[in-house]
């Protein structure tokens, strides 16, 4: 058996400038952002307010969103934060333009752990959800990128989860409707979300949320495994999925009935594959006799996610016995002969170990603790 995989949150978020006009044109002693001439971007700092002339501003403004987009521009600016408060200032200018490049450098800026963490001390986060959460919020996805980048960390986690016990416009059942609602906001998607709540699935506060029976949520995010209008919501949600699964005392909840969270697992992992009836029969209902064009997740990373899940939902004896009975291993099997990601290969070979090992002695039913002897191991020759 592999070691135990800690609970885990999705990498950072980091977008390209939007644009890389160089402001040699008004500031003529600025070269080029990679070189960060540091005393004329000093000269910018008293430009970048929202008091400041609306042109003078806004070619200062984009100067800095250049400067964002390099490595040497996002070092200048972890070491002068006083840009920090300026920037999340801009947000609220009237000029949209503005406020949309302010947004965008605080996504690049964010990306980076250190600078994160430094914004977490402006106390933005109760601000900036409320404004991801309103529906007439033009730039609420950029927001929700920048959430998504300060909740990688415990500490960003904790800093929202105070914000959705204080604040009811703010609350996680909110958060949730919001992401499940396809047309909350006709400016702009708002996929991040996902990949926000992702992370804070690293708190088990959050995770226990998820996996209130009474509440529903963690049915409402199923769904989203085969969405496939947008890349970062599946991710998403599927990240969120995988650490819920960690929970064991919810195994046989999340297996039963009630929930049914094998197909949804599963189903993003089949191919076209056709069975032997016999075979084909023991499958659940969502994952017979599929389409001939029916294609797997394209994205290996929600595929390893996709088989870490399940790798953790196999550590109880309740666990293995339904994937057993539900013959997944021809699903998987499938998956091993066409995976060619070398990590998301390992993961599935992972969960097939389990499943063809013999079950151990009833005081070793955690799996977590058990060594699968090399004589059980699954190899590519197994067909």
């Amino acid at each position: 058996m592999p070691p135990h995989h800690r609970v885990t949150s999705p990498s950072a978020v980091a977008v390209a400038p939007v644009r890389s006009i160089c402001t040699q044109i008004l500031w003529s002693s600025v070269i080029m952002a990679d070189l960060v001439d540091e005393t004329a971007v000093q000269e910018l700092l008293p430009f970048l307010s929202l008091s400041a002339r609306g042109d003078v501003k806004e070619k200062a403004l984009d100067y800095i969103l250049g400067l964002s987009g390099s490595v040497n521009g996002r070092k200048f600016l972890k070491e002068n934060d006083e840009y920090l408060q300026r920037l999340l200032d801009l947000t609220k200018d009237s000029n949209p333009r503005i406020c949309a490049d302010a947004f965008l450098v605080l996504v690049n800026l964010s990306a980076e752990s250190l600078i994160s963490e430094k914004l977490l001390e402006y106390n933005f986060s109760e601000p900036f959800l409320s404004y991801t959460l309103n529906p007439a919020s033009e730039h609420a996805e950029k927001a929700a990128m920048i959430l998504s980048n300060v909740t990688r960390t415990e500490r960003g986690c904790r800093e929202i989860l105070n914000v959705a016990k204080r604040n009811e416009d703010c609350s996680l059942n909110k958060i949730v409707d919001v992401l499940c609602l396809e047309s909350y906001n006709p400016h702009c998607k708002l996929d991040y979300l996902a990949m926000f709540i992702s992370n804070l699935t690293q708190l088990q506060e959050f995770r226990d949320f998820i996996l209130n029976k009474d509440l529903c949520v963690l049915q409402r995010l199923l769904p989203f495994t085969t969405y496939n209008a947008s890349l970062i919501k599946r991710r998403g949600v599927v990240g969120a999925l995988k650490n819920c699964c960690f929970e064991t005392a919810s195994h046989e909840w999340l297996l039963s009935e009630t929930v049914d969270i094998l197909p949804y697992l599963l189903l993003p992992l089949a191919g076209p594959e056709e069975f032997p009836e016999d075979d084909m029969e023991k499958l659940p209902p969502d994952l017979q006799y599929l389409d001939d064009t029916k294609e797997r997740e394209p994205d290996a990373d929600i595929r390893k996610m996709l088989l870490d899940a399940l790798l953790q939902l196999c550590t109880t004896k309740h666990g293995r016995e339904v994937m057993r009975e539900q013959n997944i291993y021809i699903i998987l099997r499938e998956l091993f002969s066409w995976e060619i990601d070398a990590e998301a290969k390992k993961a599935c070979s992972h969960v097939i170990q389990v499943l063809i090992g013999d079950e151990p002695e009833p005081n070793m039913q955690d799996l977590k603790q058990v060594h699968i002897p090399e004589h059980v191991k699954f190899d590519e020759e197994v067909s």
